[in-house]
């Protein structure tokens, strides 16, 4: 029952209104009527076609969008030349046809997962494969020949649209988009210095903040690719981006409750230099301190976000602070580093083959012209990873039941009614304003609106009349449903790639980072928001793991500990809090005067440091689990103070709670 009501709340929580997302959902509307009417007024083929263009196309801010723009009419334009030039060679040799565009389907799929610029690559596959089924429906060469131009009739106009009314009409500026960001966040850090948001500090943890510096820097990244002057880069973007993570890392660490008329006082003055900080970012000008930072308090992390707010200006002001944010959009190279090294990426694309290969065989052999979205689904679905791939099977077919449904509805009993183009866009509009607003939230629903646009699209908009025939809708949801089958019986029995391996991996390289930060209190300031961040990248990986198929059984100690991915997750979570507490009561320690409370601190550190390494090296796979009673846990004395023993408590806890974990996983295989 649990497990339900999770999958509710999250997808309740996915369906939420979020800064952005009415404005994405605005766009996407706008640009989509204008494009309903202008098909439908000068009878332009393949309505859906070019509706599914507009949602790819319109992205959360203007850079994105006019990126996936310019990538989708290189694609499409190379896919429709490509293609010709396949048929007119091959015109009178069937066999060499078919062999010529699985030829280029297949390295279309290989460089969709090694390039740089994949959905180029996406796109050629997709019209690489759509031809064929024309070409089975439709022997005449010259009406051949037109169908597949219309194609990029009806994928480029849109796009033209697109940028249009997201350049021009309604810009989603990422410079305005990262300041609202920086804003919010302050905002956010401000609250949680109120004594009296108890409930706000309970509820914040480290994955929260990690997500919400990920998306800072995305941003950043985005403001750096749309400036083109230097000005946005001369306020040093990257210092202020940095200080605000890193005092919303800082942040989610503070007590529950602020006791003490000290404390109390000191986090006032922060909320008041925070406020400060907020009223420059949003004049663009220079980070300066007004607020002088007051004596140590209590709590660690408040008297970090102190250090942090006074280090700012000089590392603004730094000669070498100032690196150009420009470059993290500097040319990459074309493709990724072990492309070639690496054969993931061919038995990725040989997978990808075969699916489409059979549902192509199937699909002749039963002259079921209507099913021609069974090759489409191999492609659509095959995704890095087998439960990213799982995602989008379910995502699919989910999506094209609710859009056969919907367009079932509207045929039956709306359509009959309509005579207009008014009508119709009343009947249109409100389907693809859901769907909108379903494809712009998070990935694990996102491509759910995008299949509910496009299924309700293909039954309801491909003719320039009313719709009478059903048996479109039933034949397309058959196509996704045999398509969606065996591509997730290829890419689940044959090679699957799991991506628990990656998960333990990333678990290691997280622990490795903690090590150093009980005796390194730099490294620890530093480490701790891409800590975060990559907390969040494994939470990610988690959710996808998830979703992976577990009929087939782990074999070896180390695969095992697989099996437990959440609960290994969860234990490292928690040992990055403890870790990062004890650092902070070890900050303190280090001031202590008396020397032997140092040296057994110290002493105390560095066993529990052994401990992480060995947790570091087992997650990588070299060594065997130890059992938590075989692994040194150095006694606590009761002279030190009370918070550092109370870490370290914790701390050890989380470590035999994984020792223990381990080893149980280890014997039962």
């Amino acid at each position: 029952m649990s497990g339900k009501t999770d999958t509710l709340s999250g997808l309740m929580q996915a369906l939420m209104p979020y800064p952005g997302r009415s404005n994405h959902v605005l766009r996407a509307l706008v640009s989509c009527t204008a494009v309903v009417i202008i098909s439908q007024s000068l009878q332009v083929p393949l309505l859906a076609l070019s509706l599914i263009t507009v949602f790819f196309v319109t992205q959360t801010n203007v850079v994105v969008t006019k990126l996936t723009g310019l990538f989708f009419i290189l694609g499409s334009t190379a896919a429709i030349a490509v293609s010709l030039l396949i048929l007119k060679i091959t015109w009178d040799v069937p066999f060499l046809r078919i062999m010529a565009a699985f030829s280029v389907f297949f390295a279309s799929v290989f460089l969709m997962r090694t390039s740089r610029i994949g959905v180029i690559f996406f796109v050629v596959a997709i019209v690489a494969i759509y031809t064929q089924s024309l070409v089975d429906s439709t022997p005449d060469a010259d009406l051949l020949v037109r169908g597949i131009l219309w194609v990029w009739v009806a994928v480029n106009y849109p796009i033209a649209v697109t940028l249009l009314v997201n350049t021009l009409l309604m810009p989603a500026e990422p410079h305005k988009q990262l300041m609202a960001a920086i804003d919010r966040q302050l905002a956010l850090v401000i609250r949680q210095l109120d004594p009296a948001a108890a409930n706000a500090r309970r509820t914040d943890d480290a994955n929260r903040a990690g997500s919400d510096a990920q998306s800072l820097y995305r941003l950043l990244r985005y403001a750096a690719m749309r400036d083109t002057t230097g000005e946005f880069n001369d306020n040093n973007p990257l210092a202020l981006v940095t200080m605000v993570c890193e005092l919303r890392a800082a942040s989610c660490q503070l007590p529950e409750y602020l006791t003490g008329e000290h404390n109390v006082t000191s986090a006032r003055r922060l909320q008041e230099a925070l406020r400060h900080v907020q009223a420059m970012a949003h004049g663009g000008q220079p980070l300066t301190t007004a607020t002088d930072a007051p004596a140590d308090s209590e709590y660690p992390p408040l008297n970090l976000m102190w250090r942090i707010l006074h280090a700012a200006p000089q590392q603004q002001d730094a000669s070498g602070a100032k690196a150009d944010s420009r470059q993290a959009a500097a040319a990459a190279p074309f493709l990724i580093d072990d492309a070639f090294s690496n054969p993931r990426y061919v038995i990725f694309a040989l997978k990808t083959l075969l699916s489409a290969v059979l549902c192509y065989l199937f699909y002749t052999a039963t002259d079921w012209a209507g099913i021609h979205t069974i090759m489409l689904s191999c492609l659509i679905v095959a995704q890095p990873g087998l439960g990213n791939t799982q995602r989008k099977i379910i995502l699919r077919f989910t999506g094209a039941a609710i859009g056969s449904l919907l367009a079932l509805i509207a045929i039956v009993f709306i359509t009959p009614h309509v005579d207009s183009l008014f009508g119709l866009l009343g009947i249109v509009l409100p389907i693809l304003a859901i769907s909108s607003w379903i494809s712009a939230g998070p990935e694990r629903i996102s491509y759910a609106g995008i299949q509910i646009m496009f299924t309700f699209s293909l039954a309801v908009l491909e003719s320039f009349g009313p719709v009478v025939n059903l048996t479109e809708v039933r034949d397309r949801l058959v196509g996704i449903i045999l398509g969606i089958a065996v591509a997730g019986i290829v890419h689940a029995t044959i090679s699957p790639e799991r991506e628990g391996e990656i998960m333990l991996s990333r678990l290691a390289k997280l622990i490795d980072s903690l090590k150093n930060w009980l005796h390194s209190p730099a490294e620890h300031q530093q480490g701790r928001t891409p800590a975060f961040m990559a907390l969040t990248e494994c939470e990610d990986l988690a959710a996808r793991v998830a979703l992976e198929p577990s009929w087939r059984s782990a074999e070896g100690t180390h695969d095992a500990l697989l099996q437990k991915g959440h609960e290994i997750l969860n234990i490292v979570k928690n040992m990055l809090i403890e870790t990062d507490k004890l650092a902070f009561s070890m900050e303190k320690v280090a001031a202590d005067p008396s020397s032997e409370i140092r040296q057994q601190a110290m002493a105390i550190v560095s066993q529990y440091e052994r401990n992480l390494a060995l947790i570091q090296r087992i997650l990588s796979g070299d060594a065997d689990p130890v059992a938590g009673d075989d692994v040194v846990y150095p006694p606590l004395a009761p002279a030190l103070p009370a918070p550092f023993r109370e870490s370290a408590l914790a701390l050890e806890e989380s470590q035999r709670h994984f020792f223990d974990l381990a080893i149980d996983r280890g014997a039962a295989v």
